[in-house]
């Protein structure tokens, strides 16, 4: 049994309408960039990297807390991406390489 021509194209037609659609549903579904984090976020920051400055490294936490575990060491000269801020300023929830967690204001001032 063969196919038409015409028959392929609509088949192939009705399964790129549906891919598109789910593919526009699932990035109106995701958060945007400034909205990933944590429930402790109290201020969103738009699109801003900050270089680490201090002297050797800077802790990256599980949470806005010295009390939290350390999810990676930063070294100074690398770049955080910065998604919002925590405790007035004081923490910081970004992402450097593929980890995503808070750093402390003085690693970047």
């Amino acid at each position: 049994m063969s196919f038409s021509t015409h028959s392929i194209r609509k088949a192939v037609s009705g399964l790129t309408a549906v891919t598109a659609l789910a593919l526009g549903a699932t990035v109106l579904a995701a958060p945007s960039a400034s909205a990933v984090g944590s429930s402790a976020c109290t201020k969103n920051i738009k699109d801003r990297t900050l270089q680490v400055v201090q002297w050797d490294h800077a802790d990256m936490y599980t949470s806005p807390s010295f009390k939290s575990k350390v999810k990676k060491s930063v070294f100074a000269g690398s770049n955080v991406r910065v998604y919002c801020t925590a405790k007035s300023g004081a923490w910081f929830y970004g992402k450097s390489g593929k980890t995503k967690g808070w750093m402390e204001e003085h690693a970047f001032f």
